[in-house]
């Protein structure tokens, strides 16, 4: 949906819309049911989330699924929770596709009165709009939807448009007439329904005709409850997934109550979302509002819970919202409660006001692994058997079980389970196998903790260490001064005759001059020299240890000689010795100007991100890219699947994103073809991989396909095959030679572009490989992570907190492969980085903050040397400047983004293509935003002076300023646990959000202007119409679409054999320890992306959304 409009004011206010409920209940006010979704294999989920707070706040009771949603995970969760309608952002191509099945599945499931509603800005295109309008499919809202209605009068058109849907309709349940199983799930979900707003007559009548298991049968009923943000729903989640692997089969309802605002009368149900497990069919979930209730139970329950008895459910899950100290309403519903908690109780004596320490059959101390846990583990034992007088037990016997619900595969909540079902036997004769618990001597389940406790602060040692760098500078600025200036005195008395005044000032100055350490004298002096050197047209450099010369003034039309370089000509020693420690000459610490003395002349720093259909067309338009250039500085965009580590299959949803806004790459095969032409080893060659998900598997693919280059060049000069000693030293040699990066940034993942696939711990855990690879093999020209803030700008985040968040997550990146035992100076080398530019002013100084920063702490605090300190990063133009209305206005804000970035000395940038507001730019479109580089970097006069910030009053405010507020960021971080701690609380993508909404009211109500968008607006500057619509989009055909699926199924049919055995070595190390980037470079030659990407998620576990 289209977010330039977005409505100023409150979201608030607007009336709930009255829903019909037959003759017995007209004009209820029974709320909306909506589910919310970002479409499969997409992370933008700003949109959606927006628009889910909204409808909460018309009223509507929102089931919110996030991001990367496919259609059967769509429909389902409408089937189970039986919504009035769905809501579907598409921002990353297929929405067609996406939208239909999901309207397939719903119609077949007899669901069809589902209202079905979405948009994605100028990304669905106006033909696609009006086709799924005319065929009934979906309500898509457009950009000028967007301006026209405002985005609450878009949520409150869709409303409208969605109570024309009456649940209560009677005939829905005169259908209802033969008994209903667990596994028809739509009709379980009607009498669902039925309890909970039908009347108690209605309600009876139905559950009898429907019933399929006689009343008395056993069917336990397990309540979950605790305090808000204990972890609640994940635990709900793993205690799921290990009945299934004990017990496959068994029929599973859970039943979750989340609260119902007053104000709105709106609810966020927010269980789902954090459900890996619900893709079993065997399990089904139902949400709950506790509307008029005011408890941590909707007043239903009771009623839901006879119905999944008397349906055959085996058992039934009952999910509590966050409760207080006295509350313990879920002992009425439930045979076996337990009480779920964390470390954050409080002091020891807040456990004695718990009233389910008294009521509950297992207590659960959850988020074990934060500190103090142990200490609180020994507290509610104690407290425990005060309460039940049990002064004798023995703390193993206790049912009170720690567990990590975020870790996978954890021992803790094995045990529980274990204990649960020994309780469901010994109470309620429930048969339920629970496979042994494999706890550590100890008894308690394994803390991994990746940064250990001794090294939690390193955000705030950072922020202390860039403080104390400053003061120190300010120190020795001042005693510099002072002894210039009593020289200077002194030697003013001499020339007066005033001798004995002159031996007393110069006295002076020698002390003071012996209180200021001798490197900052030697920095006077070089300086000295290297401006000599500058003005004299001519100065060397060294670059690994090879001298290299270089002109250091151009000659203008005018005749003047203009500086590569300019440095300040001040006199004052205090003011060049601050200005060498705040800014320096490019190429020098703290690197402020750069962290290179002068630009390359054989190397500009294009590098344009493309990624279109086949790896055969990518292939030509990675050549007409290069074509002319010395250089070949390639950048490669994936299609969805292959972000999301899947193969390119032919299922509806899926397959409209087969080769859509990327290239398909899910065999070596494709690999080798997308860069077929090039020589990856040349030393004008580098290619950047913009891919995080299973990045693994596309890392061991390129560097497969680079070493296969170097081999066929060895049999083709040989004329024969090499010898396994020749095939191991081409292939070191080629690791050591191949130039580019990969971005691999999980921390980003977690908290912006949402690509994140397998439970964060192992993701970072094959991070740590892939650093311990690339030490061991002496890699030093390939970089094995981008650190990126421009997904992290993307999803909402101002420039400050870009900055902020992209170096916590490098630093934190630091502290884990110090963990590991790596040398620091060994992997830092080999980080890159990636920012975004917008319009406002502290984008001008992202670059050069986080050099000084990085710079700084890299040397002071951890001791690293020269090449370490160097932040070099890419840059490229903000995607969320590029607007639908007036998009070749585009190209002009693209102008400016690349004048910042230049003028920063970014190390390589990408400039946006007008179109790209509608996908993937068209070969027309990307040769202007080629030109905008070029026009600027040869002939933009202001650029042929490398470091025109420098010197600018506005620039040092803005730099200093901005590095103060990173620094207070990193603490605010520090005081929640560092980076890792900030996200398990959501510090990250709270702050995001909230930005991201600022954003976007201040550009609705013209705070903000965009031309052409919000101000100066014509007539003619809406998005044409399906028949006026004359842009040339660049889409995928059905039959390239189709072409590499064939290729793809061709690929494991012919490597089944060997795709089997190196499957089964890849989980047995991922399950016994090793390095799986090893094995991945071993059998990437064979397996698929989904298929490493399926053995991971069986061996890791998957990623579990959040809010």
């Amino acid at each position: 949906m289209n977010l330039d409009f977005l409505p100023c004011g409150s979201f608030l206010g607007a009336p709930i819309v009255p829903i019909s409920m037959g003759s017995e209940r007209s004009e209820s006010s029974v709320p909306l049911r909506v589910v919310t979704a970002a479409a499969i294999f997409d992370g933008h989920d700003v949109a959606i989330g927006i628009f889910r707070r909204i409808l909460q706040s018309q009223g509507c009771e929102v089931i919110h699924l996030g991001h990367d949603r496919g259609a059967d995970e769509v429909a389902r969760a409408a089937i189970q929770e039986d919504a009035h309608a769905i809501a579907i952002t598409s921002y990353q191509g297929g929405a067609v596709e996406m939208f239909t099945h999901t309207r397939e599945i719903l119609d077949d499931s007899g669901f069809g009165h589902v209202f079905l509603f979405g948009g994605g800005g100028g990304t669905i295109l106006p033909h696609e709009i009006k086709h799924l309008g005319e065929k009934n499919i979906a309500r898509i809202y457009s950009p000028d939807d967007g301006r026209n209605l405002g985005l609450v009068g878009m949520v409150q058109d869709a409303m409208e448009r969605a109570s024309n849907a009456d649940l209560l309709d009677s005939s829905r349940f005169d259908s209802l007439a033969n008994p209903v199983t667990a596994d028809d799930h739509g009709s379980v979900s009607k009498i669902l329904t039925l309890a909970e707003n039908g009347d108690e007559d209605s309600f009876s009548a139905v559950l009898q005709r429907v019933r399929s298991r006689p009343e008395g049968e056993v069917c336990p009923v397990v309540g979950l409850t605790g305090t808000g943000g204990a972890g609640k729903s994940s635990l709900t989640d793993e205690i799921m997934l290990r009945i299934q692997r004990d017990n496959p089969g068994m029929k599973i309802a859970l039943l979750a109550t989340d609260p119902t605002r007053k104000r709105t009368g709106g609810a966020l149900l927010g269980d789902r979302i954090r459900m890996n497990s619900l893709s079993d069919e065997n399990l089904f979930m139902r949400s709950f509002a506790s509307r008029e209730s005011g408890r941590e139970i909707a007043d239903c329950v009771d009623r839901a819970v006879q119905v999944c008895q008397a349906v055959g459910f085996d058992l039934v899950f009952v999910e509590t919202s966050g409760i207080g100290q006295g509350d313990d309403a879920i002992t009425e519903v439930a045979d076996v409660s337990m009480y779920v908690t964390t470390r954050e109780y409080g002091a020891p004596s807040q456990l004695e006001k718990l009233e389910m320490l008294d009521a509950a059959d297992l207590i659960v101390l959850n988020k074990f692994d934060r500190r103090g846990s142990e200490e609180a583990l020994s507290e509610i034992r104690k407290q425990f058997k005060r309460n039940r007088e049990l002064w004798d037990a023995d703390d193993s016997t206790l049912p009170v079980i720690p567990t990590i619900a975020s870790q996978f595969a954890d021992a803790g909540v094995d045990m529980l389970w274990e204990r649960l079902s020994g309780i469901l036997s010994e109470k309620l004769g429930a048969d339920f196998y629970a496979a042994p618990a494999r706890i550590g001597k100890d008894g308690l389940p394994h803390r991994s903790n990746p940064i250990p406790s001794e090294r939690q602060g390193y955000l705030a040692e950072v922020a202390s260490s860039v403080r104390s760098y400053h003061q120190r500078t300010d120190e020795t600025v001042r005693r510099v001064r002072l002894v210039q200036q009593l020289e200077a005195s002194a030697e003013q008395m001499r020339s007066s005759g005033k001798d004995t005044a002159a031996d007393d000032l110069a006295e002076e100055a020698v002390g003071v001059r012996t209180e200021v350490a001798e490197e900052a004298w030697q920095a006077l002096e070089e300086f000295e020299a290297r401006a000599a050197a500058y003005r004299s047209g001519e100065a060397n450099y060294t670059v690994r240890g090879k001298e290299i010369p270089v002109e250091t003034t151009r000659t203008t039309l005018s005749g003047l000689d203009l500086p590569r370089v300019a440095l300040p000509d001040t006199e004052d020693w205090g003011d060049r010795l601050e200005w060498i420690r705040r800014e320096n000459a490019p190429g020098l610490f703290p690197y402020t100007g750069g962290v290179f003395p002068f630009k390359r002349a054989d190397e500009l720093p294009v590098r344009m991100f493309a990624g279109e259909g086949s790896a055969e067309r990518t292939n030509k338009r990675y050549h007409f890219l290069s074509k002319g250039q010395p250089f070949n500085r390639l950048s490669v965009a994936f299609d969805s699947p292959s972000l999301y580590g899947h193969d390119p299959v032919e299922r509806l949803d899926i397959f409209g994103k087969v080769c859509e806004s990327g290239v398909s790459i899910s065999t070596v095969d494709e690999m080798e073809k997308l860069f077929e032409g090039f020589d990856l080893c040349a030393p004008n060659t580098s290619v950047s991989k913009t891919i995080n998900g299973n990045y693994w598997w596309h890392l061991a693919a390129f560097f497969t396909v680079a070493i296969r280059q170097q081999v066929a060049k060895f049999v083709e000069e040989n004329g024969r095959d090499p010898s396994d000693d020749e095939h191991a030293e081409i292939k070191q040699r080629t690791l050591s030679t191949v130039r580019g990066t990969v971005q691999a940034d999980q921390l980003k993942e977690a908290m912006g572009q949402n690509t994140l696939v397998f439970n964060l711990d192992t993701a970072l855990r094959m991070m740590g490989d892939v650093a311990e690879f690339y030490v061991n093999n002496d890699m030093r020209n390939h970089y094995f992570v981008s650190i990126s803030g421009y997904h992290i700008d993307e999803a909402g985040a101002n420039p400050i907190s870009q900055a902020a968040l992209t170096l916590s997550n490098g630093l934190t990146y630091v502290e884990l492969f110090n963990a590991r035992g790596l040398d620091t100076d060994k992997f830092v080398r080999n980080f890159s980085w990636f920012f975004s530019n917008g319009m406002d002013p502290e984008y001008a100084v992202i670059g050069r903050v986080s050099r000084r920063i990085w710079a700084i702490a890299m040397r002071d605090l951890y001791g690293v040397g020269e090449r370490g300190q160097k932040l070099k990063y890419h840059i490229q133009g903000s995607g969320r400047s590029l607007h639908s209305q007036e998009f070749t206005w585009n190209d002009y804000r693209t102008t400016l983004q690349a004048l910042y970035a230049l003028a920063d000395n970014a190390n390589s940038l990408h400039t946006n293509s007008r179109d790209e507001a509608f996908g993937t730019p068209t070969e027309d479109t990307v040769r202007d935003a080629v030109a905008i580089q070029l026009i600027l970097s040869k002939e933009y006069g202001w650029l042929q002076n490398e470091n025109p910030l420098q010197g600018s009053y506005i620039a040092e405010w803005l730099t200093d300023n901005v590095e103060e507020q990173v620094l207070r960021i990193f603490e605010e971080m520090h005081a929640r646990g560092g980076v890792l701690g900030s996200l398990e609380v959501n510090y990250q993508r709270n702050r995001i959000q909230d930005e991201s909404m600022v954003y976007e009211q201040r550009k609705h109500s013209g705070e903000l202007p965009i031309v052409g968008v919000n101000t100066y607006v014509d007539e003619g500057s809406a998005v044409m119409s399906s028949d006026d619509f004359d842009v040339d989009v660049t889409r995928s055909d059905e039959a390239e679409r189709r072409m590499v699926i064939d290729r793809n199924e061709a690929f494991k049919e012919a490597h089944a054999e060997e795709a089997e055995a190196g499957l089964a070595r890849l989980k047995q190390v991922a399950r016994e320890g090793g390095n799986l980037f090893e094995v991945m470079m071993d059998i990437v030659g064979y397996c698929t992306v989904g298929q490493v990407t399926q053995a991971l998620f069986e061996t890791g576990g998957k990623f579990r959304r959040n809010m």
